[in-house]
């Protein structure tokens, strides 16, 4: 599996090597609305009273985000956790059920089209509710027409347990 993310990684890199350089970011489009799909990584957890050493779940996300000039950015994430499993916490059961994931988030381009983006947040879930902070990163092909297609890393820290995710999303400036 860490091979697969090197690998994934490494692809990103790449892309953005031979990527050509863009035109200069007018600010005249700060919004950016996009839709996200993807796969979370759950380590270690029960599906169905099995013991699973790897759990991915279908992700779905919408997000929110305001470019503050060239370099910066705020937003707001929104996943919705597709899957039922239970994670062991300090020897107790902790079930989840279709998590609901929120988080704040600021980001920075370093380099061109490639963000990097942290903030907290939370997992709304009907049996326990926990704070996360997310760890991001995301490069964005440009589509024309304000359109853009990006592939996104996520690292979601929690006190109870952590997950990353691989998602592609596509976006819409307005």
């Amino acid at each position: 599996m860490k091979k697969s993310i090197i690998y994934c990684l490494f692809i990103l890199f790449s892309l953005h090597v031979i990527a050509q350089e863009p035109e200069e970011k007018e600010n005249s489009k700060p919004h950016k609305i996009a839709f996200v799909i993807g796969l979370t990584h759950i380590p270690e957890a029960f599906v169905e009273d099995h013991l699973e050493k790897e759990v991915y779940v279908p992700t779905l996300g919408l997000d929110y985000f305001y470019q503050l000039n060239e370099k910066w950015k705020l937003g707001y994430a929104l996943d919705l956790e597709l899957g039922e499993y239970v994670v062991d916490f300090n020897r107790e059961n902790l079930s989840r059920e279709n998590a609901i994931v929120t988080a704040a988030l600021i980001g920075y381009e370093i380099l061109p089209r490639w963000s990097i983006l942290v903030g907290p947040g939370f997992e709304h879930e009907k049996n326990k509710n926990l704070f996360i902070f997310r760890a991001s990163t995301e490069y964005e092909f440009e589509l024309g027409n304000d359109w853009g297609l990006f592939p996104t890393f996520n690292y979601d820290f929690k006190k109870e347990y952590s997950t990353w995710a691989l998602s592609i999303g596509i976006s819409k400036r307005f």
